[in-house]
């Protein structure tokens, strides 16, 4: 499956945490030290969008698509994926379906994926909580 488009409608920027030049579209989060990284939602890390570009060492900017619509790496390999699905994170920092009440997601898928690795446009939210906040 291939990404249709990335239009992000609002960005931050700030240092990375590490080399992330291979997690361009992952899901990405602020560290405690207010650098940007990578994200697990699954593992509680509130993810605020997802990173657009692909920094090479940390202090290197990092810039986080966080409204509009980006491209996600995304795993619909055991539980696929849907237009219209939340999505949270896995330890991949790759988009995963959230099908669990209070689970975080921050983004709605807008086409299908059955494989992992696939990369997807999805409308960016922010972090919300599967049957807590509206979807």
């Amino acid at each position: 499956m291939a990404g249709v488009q990335s239009k992000p409608a609002g960005t931050i920027s700030r240092p990375a945490a590490r080399d992330l030049s291979d997690n361009q579209y992952h899901a990405a989060a602020i560290a405690s030290d207010e650098e940007f990284d990578y994200g697990d939602s699954s593992a509680g890390t509130t993810v605020l969008g997802v990173l657009q570009n692909a920094p090479e060492a940390q202090g290197e900017v990092a810039e986080i698509a966080t409204e509009g619509t980006s491209l996600l790496v995304v795993d619909g390999n055991s539980v696929n994926i849907a237009a219209g699905d939340p999505l949270g994170s896995n330890s991949n920092y790759h988009g995963v379906k959230v099908t669990t009440d209070n689970a975080q997601y921050f983004c709605i898928a807008l086409e299908p994926s059955t494989a992992d690795g696939d990369l997807i446009e999805v409308k960016l939210l922010g972090p919300r909580y599967l049957g807590v906040d509206a979807e």
